[in-house]
């Protein structure tokens, strides 16, 4: 039997194994990684992650996972001649295509600014450009791609879709915005560590999280793509978590969204038309 005969064999039994889209109430008809292969340095990863969805919630947030890609990777540590400044360009050309309006919100002139920062290796100075990515399109996007997480990692370590009645909550920190001090209160109460791996084979300096779960009905979790994107997800069907997610003060959290399943794909296409269906705040980064 060929690889690819394997290949194709074990992607219907993934899609096969799921009661539903893991992102909403449609059936499973295609196979979605999450993290998005994109997100890898050469678009490899181990095989791992891989769940079924609908071809709607697939291909309808492919905007999210290349704006996730994009931001990951932009960092004041990205060198020129690094394999991270050689794929700027190819996630620039896939948001401009895939995620209309992006570009254009954090590209004005009037939100950016020229700093001079101390890199963290050398503590030499350089020049930096401080990107305000605060607009409602670019919101919208990166709090699908969290929620996505969210629900993805539900899946993985609970053995089954979050339920409809459930709800994720995001929040998203670029670069330098998420504080050490913020960092470290959270993962104490996330002991347990994960990346994809594939026998000795991993990705932690490309994606990792700490994480907490019950194995049931709740997941939270932090997690690290690259240098320039943080991810604090929750999710969960215990109506009293749900609540904490409902609360006043919860909405008010920077840069952060409260997602139900099945409301990816409308979040970015009223987002994208010039409405708005989340809460935008400062956002930390």
């Amino acid at each position: 039997m060929g690889e690819a005969t394997r290949k194709s064999q074990s992607n219907a039994a993934i899609k096969a194994a799921e009661a539903r889209c893991i992102y909403c109430e449609n059936g499973a008809d295609t196979l979605e990684h999450m993290p998005p292969i994109g997100m890898f340095r050469g678009r490899q990863r181990p095989n791992k992650m891989a769940f079924g969805t609908c071809a709607a919630c697939n291909s309808g947030t492919g905007g999210a996972d290349a704006v996730a890609a994009m931001f990951a990777t932009l960092h004041p540590d990205t060198l020129v001649g690094t394999w991270q400044a050689d794929e700027i360009d190819k996630r620039l050309r896939a948001v401009r295509r895939f995620a209309p309006g992006v570009l254009e919100e954090f590209q004005r002139a009037n939100k950016n600014r020229l700093d001079l920062v101390a890199r963290r290796n050398s503590g030499l100075m350089q020049r930096v450009v401080q990107i305000q990515a605060d607009g409602p399109i670019t919101h919208a996007h990166l709090s699908v791609f969290g929620a996505k997480l969210a629900m993805a990692l539900y899946r993985e370590h609970t053995g089954s879709a979050l339920p409809l009645d459930g709800a994720a909550w995001t929040q998203f920190a670029l670069s330098g915005g998420m504080s050490q001090k913020t960092l470290d209160d959270r993962i104490k109460i996330m002991p347990m560590f994960a990346t994809l791996r594939q026998g000795k084979v991993h990705v932690s300096d490309q994606f990792s999280y700490r994480f907490n779960c019950d194995g049931r009905s709740t997941i939270a979790a932090v997690a690290k793509f690259h240098k320039g994107l943080w991810l604090t997800i929750a999710a969960s069907h215990d109506p009293k978590i749900i609540a904490l997610f409902e609360q006043p003060e919860s909405s008010l959290v920077p840069a952060s969204a409260l997602v139900r399943p099945g409301q990816l794909s409308s979040i970015l296409t009223v987002a994208t038309m010039g409405g708005q269906t989340l809460p935008v705040s400062e956002v930390a980064g």
